[in-house]
């Protein structure tokens, strides 16, 4: 067995183990990230093929996140290239696509709103019940891994549906509109989620504005990978992890065991249940699809949504028309669908069937377009349940810890957003720091 000089071991390399290894180096703690595949970044990832530029799945970038801004320095956070979308979204109606936005927010975007289907999927009744169902976290401007959520609040926490209906959000823009919304945000086919989670998630949208990077969303994993004085073993998962009295032994691939005194496990949820026992958190499947045209799909850079439900699609975009990078001289679509939960996902639509329903979403001829990748994602976004935001609160708890040397993070610990990755990384990390008294 070989005592290693680092004094911490990060299992997973994705977002929650770079945020892990960001933070203890600020506190001078050195560590060895241990990433089971030949890359960083778990589902924040980017790869080219014939020039074009795809992401692990359709994702968005929210200006507004703050832990991004915490752990990333002023400069690396300019470096990222953030191209934005417009800040509002589309959604299909039975009478077409309609704009829904904040003029005061985007008054440039007032001649498409004028234009657009907007009556169709707007109700006054629905819009004045959605505020009042915001307004408690309106006032709020935190990650919510950052407060302390009184168990009063959390055994009163309900479906978000069921929240939706208590309030009177029940019309037209309810499922023409917010449904659809939910549904692609907090990839939650039946809108079966916290009405705390989501209330925080849709208020995120309205203080920020969704994004991709220039060069993919890739470009994030890569500058929270520059951690001086980690060590990075790629192709090294972490097969048995054992704590004894005074640290960790850690086990990689058959090699000969390594020491350490703390492991932060920051994988995803099968993952984490296979290797340290971890009860199972409910998760969501996600397949996604990216097509080049060699026309223009939209005038503007919109999130789309399918309001009819009539396709296959949960929301989809030209990417290029945010961030012509992507895919030089052509234009890129990028389409999600969620599965329902317990779903095969092999069950789910064919690229014949995603194909056209872009072109009916988009209201554009899609039968020249060619298919660039099909991606299937199983049991890849965790879902928060009504009752289990126990999981995220303010200060690590016993469900992130496996006594006391191993500190657990990722999704399933935190909101499943970029946001809440990071800051569960952040905290595991804090509290390997205050265990060594630094």
């Amino acid at each position: 067995m070989a005592e290693n000089a680092a004094n911490v071991a990060i299992v997973g390399g994705g977002l929650a183990g770079l945020a892990a290894a960001r933070t203890l180096h600020k506190s001078g703690v050195n560590c060895t990230v241990f990433e089971a595949s030949g890359s960083l970044g778990g589902h924040v990832r980017s790869e080219k093929i014939d020039g074009v530029t795809i992401d692990h799945g359709l994702q968005t970038f929210n200006s507004w996140y703050p832990a991004v801004k915490e752990i990333l320095q002023p400069g690396e956070y300019a470096a990222l290239g953030i191209r934005y979308f417009q800040p509002a979204i589309q959604t299909l109606t039975d009478d077409g696509l309609a704009l829904i936005c904040d003029p005061i927010r985007a008054p440039h975007l007032i001649p498409n709103l004028m234009r657009s289907k907007a009556r169709s999927a707007l109700s006054f009744r629905d819009l004045l019940a959605l505020r009042r169902w915001l307004k408690s976290e309106l006032s709020r401007r935190s990650s919510l891994e950052l407060r302390s959520i009184k168990q009063k609040y959390i055994d009163e926490d309900v479906k978000t549906c069921e929240s939706l209906d208590q309030r009177g959000v029940r019309r037209r823009t309810r499922a023409v509109a917010i449904d659809p919304l939910l549904r692609a945000f907090l990839f939650d086919a039946e809108n079966e989620s916290s009405a705390i989670f989501a209330k925080w998630m849709v208020a995120t949208m309205l203080r920020g504005n969704l994004a991709v990077l220039e060069n993919g969303m890739g470009e994030l994993s890569a500058a929270l990978a520059r951690v001086p004085g980690a060590e990075f073993r790629m192709n090294s998962p972490v097969t048995a992890l054992e704590e004894d009295g005074d640290g960790v032994r850690v086990a990689v691939n058959g090699a000969e065991t390594e020491h350490f005194s703390y492991v932060i496990v920051a994988v995803d949820p099968r993952r984490e249940t296979e290797l340290l026992g971890s009860p199972e958190v409910p998760t969501t499947s996600v397949s996604s699809w990216w097509f080049v045209s060699d026309e223009p799909v939209m005038e503007e850079g919109l999130l789309t949504v399918d309001g009819t439900r009539s396709t296959p699609i949960t929301s989809a975009t030209e990417v290029t028309a945010a961030a012509p990078s992507y895919a030089p001289g052509k234009y890129l679509v990028a389409a999600n669908h969620v599965h329902p939960r317990g779903s095969n996902p092999a069950d789910g639509p064919s690229v014949a069937e995603v194909q056209r329903g872009l072109g009916s979403l988009f209201g554009v001829d899609s039968s020249g377009w060619e298919l660039v990748k099909e991606q299937k994602f199983i049991d890849a976004i965790p879902l928060i349940l009504p009752h289990s935001l126990q999981r995220i609160g303010k200060e690590i708890g016993e469900r992130e810890l496996q006594g006391g040397r191993i500190a657990l993070a990722g999704a399933q610990h935190a909101t499943p957003s970029i946001d809440g990755v990071l800051r569960s990384g952040q905290r595991a990390a804090n509290y390997v720091i205050a265990q060594l008294e630094l």
